[in-house]
């Protein structure tokens, strides 16, 4: 049992140590995803996302790692979003995923497709389901097998008066689903109180839980984490936490199970000013020094609350020396165009890892409503192209709807569209897959009618676009 508490001392520390860097790759991920996945509604300060840069100082120099695009239609939603790296000399493609929404603007399809011989090729999608509460409740991730999809795995969320209750994960095993593992939350009112995760093996077996309680202000003040064995619960971790009276966590004191008793593994406790937390520091327990100091996290904010900078220190013998830092900044607009990594050596801090963003204003509202009114087909994105390019085009009303591709001699070289619309926005992606295309000038053609008419009038409209190779 002793082994089990000195285990989950070590795993303390190690997550002490690992906190800032698993925190930018979190977090830099989380600055694009707030603006990709919410890209279908307006944002508040009225921008969006176009690219994202990541960059690594090599040789006292920004060297270019990966840029990611991102793409939206008339309506401000992000229905393309592409991945480049860099080989020394020049970005070279690497995926993009298209996202179709429902009518109610969630997410029903995430296609990728990677970069493979000089085309566009299949590699991997998600299909997701929503309840009447547009709760999600199924996904389901299938792969490309050069033919058709097939299916891989998928989860299943069950919810209970809007809370999720279930979250189910299964295989595809050619034929049938199977189960793999699943997590149960059982609630008292809106707290969770019990989170238990099950193995499947020809039946649920159980292996871990975590167990909630609250005070009368619905602050969680403890959490007890055991593991099945033997056929019963065993206690492996508890935090306790207390909270000033804004209810705030001022500590979160961590024990550890030793054969009868719970011992002292660690203390987090955590400072405020007025408006955000500014530090945290973190102790663990010497047996000898009783509460000795690990690591400081000091944090500093924006007139507006945003976070500016994030220095995490660690404790040599008698000071708090720097190691690391997470820098923002921000333009005039409120939009973070720099997140930075740097390290502390040789006493300054040393340029390590940055992402750069750019933005684009939203459509506005009144100019949504302007354009829902009339046909309209845009210029194809990007221009000059190789080997595919991106068609945008509005119909005002549900339209019968053709847009076809010739060559300079009036030659038809490929179908892009050919079905009845509603009205809205839409996307069509030309690609030269197998057709024996040249470079040059080749045009691209909408013609739109109402199907309830039978007066014959039509939208017609014709853009040039050019292909090299």
């Amino acid at each position: 049992m002793r082994l089990l508490s000195i285990l989950f001392f070590i795993m303390f520390i190690t997550q002490l140590v690992y906190t800032q860097p698993d925190y930018f790759n979190s977090i830099a991920e989380n600055e694009k995803n707030t603006r990709i996945l919410t890209s279908h509604k307006i944002l508040e300060n009225g921008f969006l996302l176009t690219e994202d840069l990541e960059q690594i100082w090599e040789n006292n120099n920004w060297k270019n790692v990966t840029r990611s695009s991102y793409f939206y239609d008339l309506n401000n939603i992000n229905y393309l979003s592409t991945t480049e790296t860099w080989d020394t000399t020049a970005w070279v493609n690497e995926l993009q995923t298209w996202f179709t929404y429902d009518v109610n603007g969630n997410t029903i399809e995430e296609l990728t497709k990677i970069w493979d011989g000089g085309n566009w090729v299949n590699s991997e999608r998600l299909l997701n389901e929503y309840d009447g509460n547009q709760n999600i409740i199924s996904e389901t991730h299938q792969s490309w097998d050069g033919i058709d999809w097939a299916n891989e795995d998928a989860t299943i969320y069950v919810f209970n008066n809007n809370l999720l209750i279930e979250v189910l994960h299964q295989s595809w095993d050619g034929s049938v689903w199977e189960n793999v593992e699943r997590y149960l939350y059982t609630f008292a009112g809106n707290n969770l109180t019990d989170e238990l995760y099950q193995t499947w093996n020809s039946g649920w077996i159980n292996s871990t839980i975590y167990l909630y309680a609250y005070d009368a202000q619905n602050n969680r003040i403890e959490s007890v984490y055991k593991n099945w064995i033997d056929n019963s619960w065993l206690n492996i971790q508890r935090i306790t936490n207390q909270y000033n009276s804004n209810n705030l966590i001022i500590q979160a004191f961590y024990e550890g199970w030793a054969d009868t008793l719970w011992s002292n593994q660690g203390l987090r406790s955590s400072f405020y000013d007025n408006n955000n937390r500014i530090e945290d520091v973190w102790q663990y327990w010497h047996s000898i020094n009783g509460w000795t100091n690990q690591q400081r996290s000091l944090f500093s904010f924006t007139t507006d609350n945003k976070l500016l900078d994030w220095t995490t220190q660690f404790w040599y013998s008698t000071q708090w020396e720097n190691f690391s830092r997470l820098k923002s900044v921000f333009d005039s607009n409120g939009n973070e165009i720099i997140y930075a990594w740097e390290k502390w050596e040789n006493s300054v801090w040393q340029n390590y890892i940055q992402l750069l963003f750019n933005y684009s204003p939203v459509t506005s509202a009144d100019e949504v409503e302007n354009i829902l009114h009339y046909f309209d087909l845009a210029q194809n994105y990007p221009n000059p192209f190789n080997p595919s390019t991106v068609i945008s085009y509005n119909l005002p009303v549900s339209s019968d709807v053709t847009i076809k591709v010739y060559d300079v001699l009036g030659n038809e070289v490929a179908m892009l569209v050919n079905e009845e619309k509603p009205a809205g926005s839409y996307n069509v992606q030309f690609t030269m897959n197998n057709l024996q295309l040249s470079s040059g000038i080749y045009f691209y053609q909408l013609k739109a009618g109402d199907p309830s008419t039978s007066s014959g009038q039509v939208y017609l409209e014709t853009k040039k676009m050019t292909l090299i190779k």
